[in-house]
């Protein structure tokens, strides 16, 4: 047998047994006696236990039984009768591997959006009941992204449990229980801007506090908080790129307020040179004139701010005020069209049209509407991806469908078939 058979075989193998042991439920196999054994690695206890029975299937139920039995002696003091929230607060704190950003976002989200839960005890948690959950948050009106956020915080805290043979099997597991957007929702649409309204926007910017923030992130699709943590140290003139070192997040409201929170890119992807075309410089150009004489009239006695965008005191700015500015501007935006057309029907002694406002997209739309305009100018989806520091599996993923309606069947130079 040569090495690429026996590779093949073992491929096999391995996919065999994955289907045939799901979400690590145990490994079992067939003595030679006839009787069936099962064993699983139990996390509370540091070791695997085993059993045997006559039948797979029971040795499947003896197993999970036997694995419940250690969970209720557990000698860290935890139970199945543990509620979700007093476990899931144990977890969030003493998970290894999480920043403080995700931590608190974890606390943020069981605290706000699984509240159905808290007081259930974990060996009573039902698919049917995180579904219940799940749908309570799309009828208050939350999002698909928070949902599947509620999802993400939910199954992790019970295969939590179950690996520490709190629990047999995790509900959050089963198959079609994570929250989905329905067909044809606005949630299951990128949302971005077209080019006209675009247009609308630059237009409105000049004059509004902060407008920078907007037009940039319009010209290089960086997330809102890489560009919060962006330092003057950062720009690179003489390559003309920008590096991505730094980024600045806020937490949800919590009754303490809002958290800032500053540390380098999660992804690999997302740590790399940005390229600024020659209006994003001219704009940077532009920026570093308005902050020094902000300096000069405001805080003259610090030290000129090491961010590209300060606050107007030099401090660094909140990610979130970028929402503040963007709506700024969308008003002054309709404001405007409106006058426009209010104008032209004067002109012409008639009454206006009625004038549809602008959408109130979030920022990340920003950064969706310069995928769009990138690609609409026929930029590779690699180069994209490279630019906004994603894979391009997920740029075509999430970012291209919106050109679906786009994209006309153009017709074929081919031969006539009646030519010869």
């Amino acid at each position: 047998m040569n090495v690429v058979m026996f590779s093949v075989i073992i491929c096999l193998y391995i996919m065999i047994k994955a289907k045939k042991n799901p979400h690590n439920q145990g490994s079992f196999r067939q003595r030679p006696s006839g009787k069936w054994e099962g064993s699983r690695w139990v996390n509370s206890i540091g070791k695997r236990v085993s059993v045997t029975a006559a039948t797979q299937p029971k040795a499947r139920l003896a197993l999970e039984a036997k694995i419940l039995e250690i969970g209720k002696n557990d000698s860290t003091g935890r139970t199945s009768k543990e509620t979700f929230k007093v476990y899931a607060k144990q977890i969030i704190s003493q998970r290894e591997g999480l920043g403080d950003r995700t931590r608190d976002k974890y606390r943020d989200d069981l605290r706000l959006y699984l509240i159905p839960l808290h007081q259930v005890r974990l060996d009573k948690i039902t698919p049917a009941l995180l579904r219940y959950t799940y749908a309570g948050l799309r009828e208050s009106g939350l999002s698909d992204a928070v949902r599947g956020h509620a999802h993400t915080l939910a199954r992790l805290v019970l295969e939590t449990a179950r690996t520490d043979g709190l629990i047999s099997r995790n509900p959050a597991d089963v198959k079609s229980i994570r929250p989905k957007p329905e067909r044809g929702s606005e949630d299951s649409q990128v949302q971005a801007y077209t080019p006209s309204q675009v247009a609308q926007l630059v237009r409105a910017a000049p004059g509004i506090t902060h407008s920078e923030t907007v037009l940039f992130l319009l010209r290089t699709g960086m997330r809102r908080g890489e560009m919060m943590g962006l330092r003057w140290s950062a720009i690179d003139r003489r390559t003309g790129t920008a590096g991505v070192r730094i980024t600045r997040s806020t937490t949800q409201p919590t009754s303490g307020g809002k958290a800032v929170y500053e540390g380098k890119p999660k992804t690999k992807q997302s740590n790399r040179d940005v390229p600024l075309s020659a209006d994003v410089l001219q704009l940077l150009d532009a920026l570093q004139v308005l902050t020094k004489e902000r300096r000069a009239q405001l805080y003259p006695d610090k030290d000129l701010s090491p961010y590209v965008f300060p606050s107007l005191c030099g401090t660094p700015q909140r990610p979130d005020n970028v929402r503040r500015v963007l709506h700024t501007i969308l008003d002054e935006a309709d404001r405007q069209a409106l006058a426009r057309e209010e104008k032209r029907a004067a002109a012409l002694g008639v009454p206006p049209e009625p004038v549809e406002p602008l959408p109130r997209y979030s920022v990340h739309a920003l950064r969706h509407t310069f995928v769009s305009l990138m690609a609409a100018q026929g930029v590779r989806l690699e180069v994209i991806a490279a630019w906004i520091g994603d894979r391009p599996e997920t740029v075509m993923k999430v970012y291209l469908h919106i050109f679906k309606t786009d994209l006309p069947m153009p017709t074929l130079d081919l031969p006539d078939l009646n030519d010869g």
